[in-house]
């Protein structure tokens, strides 16, 4: 029985129709069944997609994480040709077909990608918000920086008082992102391990900490002058904060399954990515 690839394009990149034909095409001719289908919506139903044997993703990171929760669940390994800027979760160049053939017949690596659970614990326990997250969860008071108060919290114990513009929960994975823009450790993605990374801090001993990848974090009593705050999950859902609000950040019991060549780690994909940027 021949392998079924589906081939989600990322429509804000405008991929030419003919890009994707001819993909489609080199697949079926090398003994595929493969067929273009649109990049689903959270809260698309996926099920379409459950007989597929890999993803064939193009567009860059962003495309990559809006399939991964998408899909969450159905474990179906995704391959990205990088369409967009940087793509460090991509595995195949535009263009490359070749690679592309291989990959899909077995000369790959799958990475299981760790993802978050974020949650809103109201006052009262009650849980407000259910979220996933691949990257990062940011805390934050919206567009104009603002000065935010808040602890931060590890498995119940108290770890720092903080006084930022901000906070980024990451996991391996979002450590390239937003994280190593705000001054955070870039970890290779198969760890398990959860980062925690103030944006902008106001004082000296407010650093980036990593956590064990099964521990609890929590933001507690977070707090901004006159101005409101905000979750943001994977830069993909934004949540109000009240007050008494409790965020809870732990692994989820999903991840996602990211394919690569292998043949190259991580850092070496990430000195080449960051050099040409």
């Amino acid at each position: 029985m021949s392998k079924v690839i589906y081939v989600l394009p990322n429509p804000d990149k405008k991929i030419a129709l003919e890009d994707c034909d001819r993909i489609c095409r080199f697949l079926c001719g090398n003994g595929f069944e493969s067929e273009v289908v649109p990049v689903p919506q959270e809260k698309d139903d996926v099920s379409f997609l459950s007989n597929a044997d890999y993803l064939v993703v193009l567009g860059g990171d962003g495309t990559i994480i809006q399939v991964a929760r998408a899909t969450v669940g159905l474990n179906i390994p995704i391959v990205g040709i990088n369409y967009g800027n940087v793509g460090y979760m991509t595995a195949v160049s535009k263009g490359d077909m070749n690679l592309l053939l291989s990959i899909l017949n077995g000369d790959h690596v799958i990475q299981d990608r760790m993802m978050l659970d974020v949650d809103i614990i109201k006052d009262d326990k009650t849980v407000r918000v259910l979220a996933l997250a691949l990257n990062e969860a940011v805390v934050s008071n919206g567009p104009i920086p603002h000065l935010v108060e808040f602890e931060l919290y590890c498995d119940g114990n108290l770890c720092q008082h903080i006084r930022s513009d901000g906070m980024i929960i990451a996991t391996p994975t979002g450590s390239s992102a937003y994280s190593m823009s705000a001054g955070g450790p870039i970890m290779d993605p198969r760890l398990s391990c959860i980062c925690a990374t103030p944006i902008c801090p106001h004082h000296l001993n407010a650093r980036p900490v990593i956590f064990g990848g099964d521990s609890i974090i929590e933001i507690r009593n977070a707090r901004c002058r006159n101005n409101f705050i905000y979750l943001s999950v994977d830069g993909k859902e934004v949540f109000e904060i009240g007050d008494g609000d409790i965020i809870r950040i732990s692994r989820s019991k999903y991840s996602v399954p990211i394919v690569t060549t292998g043949d190259r780690s991580f850092m070496e994909v990430l000195d080449t990515k960051l050099s040409s940027h």
